[in-house]
């Protein structure tokens, strides 16, 4: 090799250690609190990091990031603001920056206490969103994660995902809901006393309702519907490549009591012995 060919070996091996040494990995948490009565609304618009929302009986809306990176956070990395009666929140930019070694883009995961009653819009790429103790109407949106909600179920829930299951618990009542994703099974757990219109489609995956649904087939497609307690609400599920799966969660049917013994028959009385002879 002449000495022209080791220069620029030379000069490539220092570009990636300077890489290898700038990238080391931080992680910064951030913390912001408002007060909640001036808040109808929540969005969260993020790229790459999960979205955990928790119902309280608070008076404050708690905000906890953790951000990670290589190379120090920005103090502008993470946005928040007020916007009339909603918060907005998300990362203020969106570029993405790229090393020798992949993606030098930061992470943000959201940790969120709430009121019950406030809505909610959430969306995500990269990244699992879940609720729990929502009593406020729900929107979450992501591209490569799972959708695990849980609300009171009194008000709409809309759910969508392309690569990532969903599962919804609705606790105490059931007034519409709509679930799409692509590859992932979906699972909606109702009470008993729900009244909802299923319209449910699906390619390739199995079909399984805890409910007495009047099943109507649709020749043609992979799509089935029926009504339970009077289809007062609609609640539709499409996926491609996942199974479809509807909870009762209403207590289990006891269990059937075995059956009493039979009684044996009674034994008959040994015949008198005959009388003695005079």
């Amino acid at each position: 090799m002449n000495s022209r060919g080791r220069n620029i070996y030379s000069l490539l091996a220092l570009a990636l250690a300077g890489c290898y040494m700038g990238g080391e990995r931080h992680v910064t948490t951030v913390e912001k609190s408002w007060p909640a009565g001036q808040i109808k609304r929540i969005e969260v618009r993020e790229v790459d990091g999960t979205i955990n929302v928790h119902g309280t009986a608070t008076d404050k809306v708690l905000l906890n990031a953790r951000i990670r990176t290589y190379g120090k956070a920005k103090d502008e990395t993470l946005h928040a603001e007020l916007d009339g009666d909603t918060l907005l929140i998300g990362r203020r930019e969106h570029r993405v920056h790229i090393s020798f070694f992949g993606w030098n883009e930061p992470r943000i995961d959201y940790d969120i206490n709430v009121p019950p009653n406030v809505e909610l819009k959430l969306s995500t790429v990269n990244g699992e969103i879940a609720t729990r103790g929502i009593a406020g109407e729900t929107a979450a949106t992501t591209v490569n994660g799972s959708l695990d909600l849980e609300c009171d179920g009194t008000k709409e829930v809309v759910a969508r995902s392309v690569n990532g299951r969903i599962a919804c618990r609705f606790k105490k009542d059931f007034q519409g809901a709509t679930f799409k994703t692509v590859n992932g099974r979906v699972v909606a757990m109702l009470p008993p006393s729900a009244s909802f219109y299923g319209d449910f489609t699906q390619v390739n995956g199995d079909f399984e309702a805890a409910f007495p649904l009047d099943i109507h087939s649709h020749p043609g497609s992979r799509r089935v519907s029926g009504e339970v307690n009077g289809g007062k609400y609609e609640l539709k599920i499409t996926t491609v490549n996942g199974d479809i799966k509807v909870e009762n969660l209403g207590p289990p049917a006891p269990p059937v009591p075995p059956a009493a013994p039979t009684t044996p028959s009674a034994i008959p009385a040994p015949p008198a012995p005959p009388a003695p002879s005079t």
